[in-house]
């Protein structure tokens, strides 16, 4: 079911199929501004990342080998409506016995979509049902962007670690304001964490005018697009990361990871979408 709300200035479109945002339209210039995928380059539009990142290779959880498909449960599942409104709308799921197989963790899991003016804030409340329970979180929103082509632009000068995917260190960036993501950037990074980040906002300016400002207090940013094709970049707030070799198995013990112990545990980002004067 596709679930519906708006304001003034922003329209979004979110799936209970993954409770994913599907569309994002600007109404001041009547302008779909989230990739709407396609079989070649990406065929989605954005995903709802638990309890791990990415092409995360096996794990030990509980004293077993357990293993899942890339980014995790959510994406997969079908969300219910929790509550509503015009301008709002909250989705969630919960573990059973078949998640349970996969990551030995009773879990309640609600997304929140909330517009306030030209912003949408994404909340993610988790809740351990039973235990210390370890997990990954985060948002991959693909935003339109003409030749897949934007500039990075940081409210604050940075000094950011870079963990390039694949390998076992983190690197140091050096001191940065900006940078060029674009389809040649990816085909040399992949997919460019970057972590050690100040907390200030991050912008990304596209070719046709707009900026999608992002603010979070995530360790960990991600940028990421199919080097080859598409009209579209993520950048994408983690409270995690990509596996590497050398990380360990026993998935307490990775790196970034979060818990909760049924007290309830609360991430969000805010994305603005703006027109350039």
């Amino acid at each position: 079911m596709i679930y519906t709300i708006e304001n003034d200035v922003l329209k979004l479109e979110v799936n209970g199929d993954g409770g994913s945002m599907t569309s994002l339209v600007y109404k001041p210039t009547c302008e779909e501004r989230l990739w709407q995928g396609d079989e070649k380059w990406w065929k989605g539009q954005d995903v709802v990342i638990f309890p791990i990142v990415g092409h995360a290779g096996p794990f030990v959880a509980k004293g077993a080998r357990r293993e899942l498909k890339s980014h995790g449960i959510v994406r997969y599942a079908t969300l219910e409506l929790l509550e509503g409104g015009d301008d709002f709308v909250t989705l969630g799921t919960h573990s059973d016995a078949q998640t349970m197989l996969q990551y030995p963790y009773g879990f309640e899991f609600a997304i929140s979509y909330r517009l306030n003016g030209d912003s949408v804030t994404v909340q993610y409340r988790v809740r351990s049902l039973g235990g210390r329970m370890p997990f990954y979180v985060g948002g991959h929103p693909g935003m339109a962007a003409p030749g897949g082509s934007v500039t990075i632009e940081f409210e604050n000068e940075e000094e950011p670690l870079v963990y390039p995917v694949g390998e076992d260190s983190a690197v140091p960036v050096g001191k940065i304001k900006s940078f060029t993501l674009d389809k040649q950037f990816l085909a040399r990074h992949k997919t460019y964490q970057l972590g050690n980040l100040t907390g200030g906002a991050i912008n990304a300016v596209t070719q046709d005018g707009y900026v999608y400002t992002y603010r979070s207090n995530c360790p960990l940013f991600a940028f990421w697009s199919n080097e080859n094709g598409g009209d579209y970049v993520c950048v994408e707030p983690w409270w995690g990361i990509n596996d590497y070799p050398s990380a360990p198995r026993e998935i307490t013990l990775k790196p970034f990871m979060n818990f909760d112990d049924g007290q309830g545990s609360v991430f969000s980002y805010t994305l603005f979408v703006r027109k350039k004067a």
